[in-house]
């Protein structure tokens, strides 16, 4: 095979698997709408595929209702589980990782303009429609200006003066952040927060913050992220139970296709490790699951980055520069290229992930000139 893929096509499912090299990191697209992504990630190790998948859930940020201000609550619902419910609503997050800061890096007392989304629910029930009770949804919430935002334009005189972090987040941020996922759209059935009945009232006022879901678990991107390997259990990484038939208890997955069935003839080979795991994921609808990936991966090139500049810097090592003064790719073990060397641009169409950027792998490798993810989607 001379390192590359031998062109199959599955019987059942007419899928062609694409040409490229195997010992290279690979991404192939195979679906990508608003809310899912089907991808495949090969010549990587389990423990790259495993902290992608980790990263993406836990250390992509979005916003989320972290405290709630109660003027108001006559519904049988207590304050604490309004608030709970609140605070899990989906949160427009996109470009939040530009268009907002942190609050632990933000100089305001309180929460302001710049590292806050101020939300308000105030809704009464007189009854005089003849309904029984009724239903308060997440539709209901409407953002209203947060404190310290930037001062309005003055025609007759010079610009505000603004720090630059703070234009940055201002011509960041998107119109929409804050607002609930699918506010206004018919499509999209609204969250139940609470039923009152006549002459009930809920008044709240809530703080949106940037975070992330290795805090808390209602700031988390995706609702599922999930990767499976070795569909034939060539590997025999586990060990189906079965009664009668293995192969009729445990039907193959839709992943099978992809790769080649096993030779029972064929020995079983100790030394043998997975290199390609298939991904699926899906977004709560705060980001686009596309953006998630993305970030995941530079999130990922970011920790793996700042390891290895503090090994070197513990142990007193420099790194190998090339000629054009740039650290070399790969000077130490087995390196191998962790960042997007091209674009992805529709389904089934594969990326190599260039060399560029930082190698990694049974050791260490020298850090590349270039940090991040250069591809697009």
């Amino acid at each position: 095979m001379n390192g590359y893929y031998d062109p199959q096509q599955h019987q059942s499912t007419n899928i062609e698997i694409p040409q490229g090299p195997t010992n290279q990191p690979r991404l192939l697209l195979r679906n990508l709408n608003e809310s899912d992504a089907t991808f495949h990630l090969s010549g990587v190790e389990l423990a790259y595929a495993n902290s992608l998948r980790r990263v993406m859930m836990a250390d992509v940020p979005t916003i989320a209702i972290d405290q709630v201000l109660f003027m108001q609550n006559t519904t049988p619902l207590a304050d604490e589980m309004i608030a709970h419910r609140l605070g899990l609503i989906p949160l427009i997050s996109r470009n939040v990782s530009k268009g907002l800061r942190y609050t632990r890096d933000c100089d305001c007392d309180e929460g302001c303009y710049y590292c806050m989304v101020t939300l308000r629910l105030k809704v009464a029930f007189s009854g005089n429609d003849g309904e029984q009770f009724m239903r308060v949804t997440s539709d209901m919430l409407e953002v209203v200006p947060s404190p310290g935002g930037p001062p309005p334009p003055n025609p007759y005189g010079p610009p505000p003066e603004l720090s630059e972090e703070d234009r940055i987040i201002i011509n960041n941020r998107d119109p929409e952040m804050g607002q609930p996922i699918g506010k206004g759209n018919p499509t999209v059935p609204p969250i139940l927060i609470a039923k009152m009945g006549k002459g009930q009232e809920i008044d709240v006022l809530c703080k949106a913050y940037k975070g992330i879901a290795k805090h808390h678990a209602k700031w988390s991107p995706l609702s599922t992220v999930a990767f499976e390997y070795d569909p034939y259990n060539k590997l025999r990484h586990t060990t189906h139970w079965f009664e009668t038939d293995e192969r009729a208890e445990w039907p193959l997955s839709s992943n099978a296709a992809f790769e080649t069935p096993p030779n029972p003839a064929e020995p079983f080979d100790y030394n043998a490790v997975p290199s390609t795991f298939y991904f699926s994921a899906e977004s709560v609808g705060s980001i686009p699951v596309r953006s998630v990936v993305e970030q995941g991966l530079d999130l990922l090139i970011e920790g793996l980055a700042n390891v290895v500049l503090g090994v070197q810097k513990e142990t007193g090592g420099e790194e190998e520069e090339g000629e054009d003064g740039a650290a070399a790719d790969g000077v130490v073990g087995d390196g191998m290229g962790m960042g997007m060397g091209g674009g992805l641009v529709e389904p089934n169409i594969p990326v190599e992930i260039g060399q560029g950027q930082m190698a990694m792998g049974s050791g260490y490798g020298g850090y590349g000139s270039q940090q991040g993810y250069g591809g697009s989607w």
